[in-house]
């Protein structure tokens, strides 16, 4: 039963953590590019700034679960850089939770920096396992940072789910100050 829930999950959240970077890709274009007055774009907009941390939240919400039914329940032992990424990501669910809670838009500011540490840290931890041929900072023996319990479609892994998650985080939690530069 739980390698067959398992394997589920490694699809969905595979195909997640692809929607997640083309999202940010599309978000980032909706934002920087200037568009045509087109009522779409510009709902798409105002929702996405009016709703910019339910969103980042429930994502780390998400993702949060996903590494906790990883380690706890598929017995997937977490890696050092793992472990890294998860003290980025789990905070982010209480920062943003509360930021919601008591109407903060401004939690932000604290969810945005840990976002973003979290981004370069997996963008490390990912380079590892696709050029594991390297020595590592701080990667313990007991479990290989190199190593992958997951690989969908030839180039999804752990650290590539957590790299497009922080990654959508950081640019919904920029919205706001994307919509000021202009």
């Amino acid at each position: 039963m739980n390698e067959t829930l398992t394997d589920l999950l490694n699809k969905v959240f595979s195909i997640l953590s692809i929607v997640s970077i083309i999202f940010s890709l599309i978000i980032i274009t909706i934002f920087i590019i200037r568009s045509p007055k087109n009522n779409l774009v510009l709902n798409t907009k105002n929702i996405l700034i009016e709703y910019n941390i339910l969103f980042a939240w429930t994502i780390a919400s998400l993702a949060s679960i996903g590494s906790l039914f990883y380690s706890e329940i598929s017995g997937f032992v977490p890696c050092t850089y793992c472990w890294y990424e998860r003290i980025a990501m789990y905070p982010l669910v209480i920062i943003l939770g509360v930021g919601l809670i008591i109407k903060n838009n401004q939690s932000w500011l604290f969810g945005f920096p840990l976002s973003v540490i979290g981004l370069l840290i997996t963008i490390y931890h990912y380079q590892l396992q696709i050029f594991p041929n390297q020595n590592s900072f701080s990667c313990s023996t007991e479990v290989s940072c190199t190593g992958t319990w997951i690989m969908e479609f030839g180039f999804v892994t752990m650290p590539f789910m957590a790299l497009s998650t922080f990654l959508l985080i950081s640019v919904l939690l920029l919205l706001p100050n994307i919509k000021k530069l202009k």
